[in-house]
């Protein structure tokens, strides 16, 4: 049950905190009396623990590929004025297949310069240690009206 709860809890983007909300005891005793709802720490801990996982998987795929890697990023300040970096990894697989993984949602701390786009790019590729894989980096800058 909790491996469940915790996907629910991810896809749909719920706070943690909601295993410790009434109503949602509440429904949950509903359904089954004696069930034991894990805290919300115990539900943080095992997201990341499950991320922490699926990042060796996916090292480990990025790594062993005799293709090459393209990339993709997007550049955007949320109306915080917060800035992120996403970056999408694109390649084909053993199998001939096309595969588009996201590899990272990085926050940027300066102005979207081309030098800090380039040390923001390299931060989340050396996270998966595929810094060497890259063989050139193409910058272009789209003029939003």
């Amino acid at each position: 049950m909790k491996n469940n709860l915790i996907k629910w809890i991810v896809i749909h983007q719920h706070p943690f905190t909601i295993v410790e909300e009434n109503n949602f005891i509440n429904f949950i005793h509903t359904l089954h009396p004696t069930t034991q709802i894990p805290t919300a720490d115990t539900i943080k801990s095992q997201i990341l623990k499950f991320y922490e996982e699926d990042k060796e998987k996916i090292k480990s795929i990025l790594m062993n590929l005799s293709g090459k890697i393209s990339f993709t990023t997007d550049c955007w300040t949320s109306p915080s004025m917060k800035s992120f970096m996403s970056i999408t990894a694109h390649f084909i697989n053993e199998k001939w297949e096309l595969k588009h993984i996201l590899l990272d949602f990085i926050e940027m701390y300066d102005t979207h310069t081309s030098q800090n786009i380039k040390n923001t790019f390299i931060l989340g590729l050396e996270s998966f240690a595929i810094e060497k894989k890259v063989q050139f980096f193409i910058y272009y800058k789209k003029k939003i009206n």
